[in-house]
């Protein structure tokens, strides 16, 4: 870091965060949606190409009906960390290998660590041209470790590319900051590059930034059924950790001496425990804990146009439950969305957030 930059503050010495404003405006939204679904160990979830509701939850993938009833599909021998339609079936992602499920390629599993040494898989898609699209977060730790990635300021992360007829996988683009989310887009693949909350479009193998200055840090991507996208936001910044992560000496011994989950960094819930780390502004008054208060976890579905603008937002504000978000799906009329911080999932009727 620049001498002149670290005087004035500027540059990379930065540590201002983007405003919720505009199409991010604050509302309660995602707080007082429907529980529509509530198990333990949920991470992602997808609508198969019959429009069935699937959901991950630990080492299970769970068949959920219209109104909420889960019925396990299959379980797996590890966690897992994403799951994606994929033809006429599913693919499911461990930390060790891919997993095809039901469909053509039932029983299939292609192993990880011998051809990409990807150990952090955390977001799968299907191409347009029928190949599986990879989102690799970090080669340096694993899926449930990614904030010591982003302390570490990891930028190990990259996009890849499984070819079933081949069995071979190809690097699509390298070096990014915690990738977590993939899509397939026109004319190229966008992912959700985190740590520097943005989301990329990936041409001929050259990233091209899109939806970037996120307030928060970025995840999944999923189509929206009248054209553009959703964004998952999994957790927020604050100029806390902004002013931690260019501190390296400070940064380094907490790492190294402060139990992980003390560290002053971002979290999928809060509000728990009292030896949090806490900013003044997040200290309760009279029992009120105000809603723009520095937040250490947040709830955060963006809608993007076809352009990758924000049109709008429905949010779990500070010292709410519904916070964590890593997944959305368009399923019967609603809006799903996956709070891995609560344990939930909740729906919103599109008709009530498009009205």
């Amino acid at each position: 870091m620049r001498a002149r930059d670290r005087f004035f503050g500027i540059g990379e010495a930065d540590t201002s965060v983007p405003v919720f404003d505009g199409p991010l405006k604050p509302d309660n939204r995602l707080e007082t949606a429907d529980v529509f679904l509530v198990a333990e160990g949920l991470d992602d979830m997808c609508v198969d190409s019959a429009g069935r509701l699937f959901v991950s939850a630990r080492e299970t993938v769970l068949a959920v009906d219209a109104s909420g009833e889960t019925k396990s599909l299959v379980r797996l021998p590890e966690t897992i960390q994403a799951l994606a339609a994929y033809q006429d079936g599913l693919v499911a992602a461990t930390r060790g290998s891919l997993h095809f499920v039901g469909g053509q390629m039932d029983g299939r599993v292609v192993p990880l660590a011998d051809s990409t040494a990807a150990r952090c898989v955390n977001a799968l898609c299907e191409s347009h041209q029928g190949t599986v699209l990879i989102s690799d977060g970090s080669a340096d730790v694993d899926h449930a470790d990614w904030s010591r990635d982003l302390l570490s300021r990891g930028r190990t992360g990259r996009l890849l590319e499984y070819l079933p007829d081949s069995s071979k996988f190809r690097v699509l683009s390298s070096d990014m900051a915690y990738c977590y989310g993939v899509c397939a887009h026109e004319g190229g693949i966008l992912g959700s590059e985190s740590w520097r909350h943005r989301v990329v479009a990936v041409r001929d193998g050259k990233p091209v930034t899109g939806s970037s200055e996120i307030p928060g840090y970025p995840s999944r991507i999923v189509p929206a059924g009248s054209g553009g996208y959703w964004l998952t936001v999994f957790a927020p910044r604050s100029q806390l950790l902004e002013f931690v992560l260019r501190e390296d000496g400070f940064r380094q011994e907490m790492m190294a001496t402060v139990e992980q989950k003390y560290w002053v960094a971002p979290a999928l819930s809060s509000g728990q425990d009292f030896l949090e780390p806490l900013q003044q502004g997040g200290v309760r008054q009279m029992g009120i804990l105000k809603p723009w208060a520095p937040p250490r976890s947040y709830g955060l579905v963006i809608r993007l146009d076809q352009n990758l603008s924000p049109r709008y937002s429905v949010h779990s504000r500070v010292g709410g439950r519904r916070h964590g978000i890593t997944a959305v799906a368009e399923f019967d009329g609603a809006l799903l969305a996956l709070s891995k911080g609560s344990g939930s999932v909740v729906r919103i009727f599109l008709s009530d957030i498009e009205k």
